[in-house]
C-alpha cells in the first residue's frame, strides 16, 4: 500500500500538543503529545506530524489550517479543538461553526478529516472530593458553575458528533473515553491539573485513534491493557 508523507496530522491546542502540568511539583512537567505515540507505534511505516499550539482557540486553528495541515497533503487529519474557546465564554455554536470549516477545508482539499470531542474537567477541593462533592449528609453534587462548564462541554460535543454524522466522517469520542462517574467529571488518573491530560490520558488518547484509524492500515498491535 502506498503511504503519503506525512500519513497522519495532529491538528490542535495544548491537548495535542501534549501540554500536561501537575500542580504538586516543582518542575514542569515534559509534554507528551499523543502523536508521538502513534509514531512510537507505526515506526518506520509513516510519519506522524504533531502541529498543537498551547492556548489557541478555533478561529486561530482556522488561520493556520492551510498552512499547517493542507499544505503537507496527509492522508489523515484529527481535528480537536474548543477547549480553550468554552474557558473564554465563546458559545459552542461558534465553535461548531469553525470546526465545520475546518472539517470542509480538509475535504476539499482530499484529506480525510477526523473530529474529536473535547475532554471534561475536574476540580479538587479537597482529598476524596472531587469538585466539592461530598457533603456530610447531602446528596453528592458538584457545585453550579462546574456543572456549567460541564453542560457546555456536552453541548459542543453533541453538535461534533452531528456534524460528522452529516458529513460522514469519523468522530472519536475522547470525552468518554477519559471521564469516570455520573458527574462525568475528568478523570483523575488522565489528569494532573483537572484541566489538561497526564501521561496517561495522553496515551489514552493514542490508543482511542489507533483502534479507530490505525489498526486496519497498520495492524491491531496495541493490548487494551
Amino acid at each position: 500500500m502506498e503511504l503519503y508523507d506525512p500519513y497522519l496530522v495532529c491538528f490542535g491546542d495544548s491537548l495535542t500538543a501534549g501540554y500536561q502540568r501537575n500542580p504538586y511539583v516543582d518542575h514542569q512537567e515534559e509534554d507528551t503529545p499523543y502523536g508521538d505515540f502513534l509514531q512510537k507505534w507505526v515506526a518506520t511505516r509513516a510519519q506522524i506530524v504533531v502541529t498543537g499550539i498551547c492556548g489557541e482557540v478555533t478561529d486561530d486553528m482556522v488561520k493556520r489550517f492551510s498552512r499547517d495541515v493542507v499544505t503537507r497533503r496527509p492522508q489523515v487529519t484529527v481535528i480537536l479543538g474548543g477547549t480553550n474557546d468554552l474557558g473564554l465564554g465563546v458559545s459552542p455554536g461558534r465553535i461548531s461553526q469553525n470546526l465545520e470549516q475546518l472539517y470542509q477545508l480538509s475535504i476539499e482539499a482530499g484529506i480525510q478529516p477526523v473530529g474529536v470531542t473535547v475532554p471534561s474537567i475536574r476540580v479538587e477541593t479537597g482529598e476524596g472530593d472531587p469538585g466539592g462533592l461530598h457533603k456530610s449528609g447531602s446528596k453528592p453534587s458538584i457545585p453550579p458553575w462546574l456543572k456549567f462548564h460541564i453542560d457546555q462541554r456536552l453541548v459542543l460535543n453533541r453538535q461534533i458528533v452531528e456534524m460528522c454524522r452529516a458529513l460522514t466522517i469519523p468522530c472519536l469520542d475522547l470525552f468518554s473515553e477519559t471521564v469516570e462517574g455520573s458527574d462525568q467529571l475528568l478523570a483523575s488518573r488522565y489528569s494532573s491539573d483537572g484541566l489538561h491530560l497526564n501521561t496517561a490520558g495522553y496515551e489514552a488518547f493514542a490508543r482511542l485513534v489507533w483502534r479507530h484509524l490505525l489498526a486496519i492500515p497498520f495492524g491491531d498491535i496495541l493490548s487494551e491493557g
